[in-house]
């Protein structure tokens, strides 16, 4: 694999959460570090929902408008994966063979056929290694 790490969307909508000053400090400074590494890979999956976890109407964290704009830059800071057929399957084996939630597995696939080693995510087994792609929440200590 390549160094390069898949961010979950979760990572990216701590960097506007202020509730948890401490989660938003270490999402700012990582997503940092690995867009100057040239490190940063997201998908459309992840930028569509984080357009909707930051303009949700119980806890807007962003205006439509100020999320839009972060999900240009991040699309000119990041390496952009696109969610494809294969993927949607692979995402499907993924649910049959580890019991992963559709979106999650959709995650896990777009690493594993994009030979991207590791996922930085909350919502997984973290430091599972599963079919040759790692899951590291990055935000703990």
């Amino acid at each position: 694999m390549n160094g390069r790490i898949l961010l979950d969307t979760n990572i990216l909508v701590y960097i506007y959460d202020p509730f948890d000053s401490t989660k938003q400090e270490r999402a700012i400074a990582i997503v940092d570090r690995l867009i100057q590494t040239n490190r940063a890979v997201i998908s459309t999956q992840v930028m569509g929902e984080f357009f909707m976890a930051t303009t949700r109407a119980k806890r807007q964290l962003l205006s439509p408008s100020e999320a839009i704009a972060r999900i240009r830059n991040y699309m000119s800071a990041c390496s952009v994966v696109d969610v494809t057929r294969l993927i949607t399957l692979e995402a499907i084996r993924g649910v049959e063979a580890h019991n992963f939630g559709f979106w999650d597995a959709q995650i896990w696939a777009t690493a594993r056929l994009n030979q991207i080693s590791e996922v930085y995510s909350e919502d997984f087994n973290i430091g599972a290694i599963i079919e040759g792609v790692q899951f590291t929440n990055p935000l703990t200590n």
